[in-house]
């Protein structure tokens, strides 16, 4: 017997996934949301627009991106441009909510031990040069991610398949990968381990072509004539380091047909970044983040932009991590008295002001298995027990304790000032002298990789939206030199939890009630990000979903941000030429 399992890990596992009818239906609901009338336009690929939306040929959005060489997932992702996820077709895809759905794959199956996954294709997708698409084009491009030959620098995240490692390591060939194809339509991937987040994980599997990969190589996606796609669009034109323009695929055949014609990716290099909030302002661009606080001040002032500034909560933790083999932090009284010597609020009200919520453990608002208030008072600013654990630690008065270095990696300004304002607390509350040490990336990685750093603050941002990824970071032997077995034993059953996704949580919930109670980490705040936008822009991504979160990612514009359009701000009005 097999079980079969879809929409999302964190519902009944024994559900069949999706059906295409299901995502057209989607749609529908979004028109009913979004639209006050019924539709008057339907774009070039027979996308019916929603009623108050624009002519197609101004359904066209101007972005920031930055310059990047490759537009292919599987070849890199921190060299990738933002069009790599807009040209091809992952295997699943998530709703505004988070909820798994299909992408390529139209619903998939698991065996009882949960080491074997099938995944059946939908009939008729295909690339935009007309040649099918099938599932031997994703074991090509696994295969591609996992090749020692191609250096992929996402490599981490496939991990759980099946000999991935040992690929990569080059101990076996790459064809002894665990994924392999039974016909067009049928996947298969084996796993190491069982992996109950596994569909999650290939709402990341933007594939790549192998008839056109084999035949022009590495540079087959940045041209306009051999860049061929799966995904709900094209990329028409690359003036290196100036411009991409991509529009609307009509050979696609997934279920999420865009409502944009055309998006304009404007390049810039990180070296000289453009006048993001100006070029705004002036309207050569429809969207931007806001990058500081002096910027959000100034836009929150002017009344006629104020109302199209937004923020909400990103899945974004910064926290303190110590080597807890180190006195005095092996007592977990220290750390605690750090932890409690903090004033969170105080922090986020100042430095870090309108870009971050105080914080009091690893997952952030709406994050599956979030109980974050719930270690809002044994963690929150009181100064005075602080003190008193540190005395009953053999610290009286912070008497013992030699000036700490707090080690941080490469941080911005607001950042900086936030561990500032934390190094005057520690003085002040518990008479600790900090040094903040500001370094470069790698000096900072190769420390805390080598556990060199003693104590520290960084950030981590979430991969995928399960408690696996941010929890993962806290396992023995991990990123930190924490080691609890009750942890590790805990995270292990949770990982090994297919059938009862409700019990999965509990489990991720009470790993973290311990690594919070002991003290692993001191969490502190979670990221806000804020952005504009212009008032024409529509779509259910850009409204807040059922845990508050915006699924909007900027110039990413993928999975649920496909349902964007351009709209009439007011009756009548057109848009001047967009280029």
């Amino acid at each position: 017997m097999r079980i079969k399992t879809g929409i999302s890990m964190l519902r009944r596992s024994r559900l069949l996934i999706l059906v295409a009818g299901m995502a057209w239906s989607a749609y529908g609901l979004i028109d009913t949301l979004f639209a006050e009338t019924e539709p008057r336009h339907v774009n070039s690929i027979g996308v019916p627009l929603p009623g108050d939306a624009l002519p197609p040929e101004q359904q066209v959005i101007r972005v920031f991106s930055e310059s990047r060489p490759y537009n292919e997932w599987f070849r890199t992702v921190y060299k990738g441009a933002a069009g790599k996820y807009i040209i091809a077709e992952p295997l699943t895809r998530t709703n505004r909510n988070f909820e798994l759905r299909g992408g390529a794959a139209e619903r998939w199956e698991v065996s009882d031990d949960g080491l074997d996954w099938t995944f059946y294709l939908r009939p008729g997708l295909q690339w935009s040069d007309g040649r099918p698409l099938t599932a031997h084009d994703y074991v090509f491009s696994l295969r591609r991610g996992a090749d020692p030959e191609n250096a992929y620098d996402f490599g981490w995240y496939y991990q759980p398949i099946r000999n991935w490692q040992a690929v990569v390591a080059r101990t076996v060939p790459v064809d002894s990968l665990g994924v392999w194809a039974s016909n067009d339509l049928t996947l298969h991937i084996a796993t190491e381990e069982t992996t109950p987040h596994l569909p999650l994980l290939l709402t990341y599997s933007w594939v790549s072509p192998e008839h056109t990969v084999r035949k022009y190589g590495d540079t087959w996606s940045t041209r306009p004539e051999t860049c061929v796609s799966s995904g709900p669009f094209i990329m028409v034109e690359w003036i290196k380091g100036e411009r991409m323009v991509y529009e609307a695929n009509p050979m696609y055949r997934g279920v999420d047909k865009p409502y944009l014609e055309r998006l304009i990716y404007k390049m810039f290099n990180l070296t000289t970044p453009p006048p993001r909030i100006p070029a705004y302002e002036a309207g050569e661009i429809d969207f931007t983040e806001v990058e500081n606080q002096a910027e959000l001040a100034r836009l929150l002032s002017d009344d006629a932009l104020s109302d199209q500034v937004h923020t909400w909560p990103n899945f974004w933790t910064h926290y303190l991590f110590f080597d807890v083999t180190q006195p005095p932090f092996n007592d977990r009284r220290v750390r605690l008295a750090l932890s409690l010597a903090i004033d969170r609020d105080a922090i986020c009200r100042s430095a870090l002001k309108g870009f971050a919520i105080p914080g009091y453990a690893m997952l952030p608002p709406g994050f599956p298995a979030y109980s974050d208030d719930a270690y809002a008072e044994s963690q929150g600013y009181d100064p005075e027990r602080a003190r008193q654990l540190l005395a009953d630690a053999g610290y009286p008065d912070g008497r013992g304790i030699p000036e700490l270095d707090m080690w941080l990696r490469n941080e911005i300004v607001m950042h900086r000032d936030a561990a500032e304002g934390i190094q005057a607390m520690l003085q002040r509350n518990l008479n600790i002298e900090v040094e903040v040490r500001n370094v470069e990336n790698k000096v900072f990685m190769d420390g805390l990789n080598n556990h060199t750093l003693a104590f520290g603050m960084v950030p981590y941002e979430f991969d995928f939206v399960d408690p696996s990824n941010l929890l993962g970071l806290w396992r023995s032997n991990g990123r930190h030199n924490w080691n609890n077995a009750a942890f590790d034993e805990l995270m292990t059953e949770a990982e090994a939890e297919v059938r009862d996704p409700r019990r999965r949580i509990s489990l991720y919930k009470e790993a973290e009630r311990l690594l919070v109670e002991d003290v692993a980490g001191v969490f502190l705040w979670h990221r806000q990000r804020a952005q504009v936008w212009k008032p024409y822009l529509k779509g259910s991504a850009l409204e807040p979903n059922a845990a508050g979160y915006r699924t909007w990612r900027g110039d990413q514009v993928m999975s649920s941000s496909i349902t964007f359009y351009l709209a009439e701000d007011e009756p009548g009005l057109a848009l001047p030429a967009r280029r």
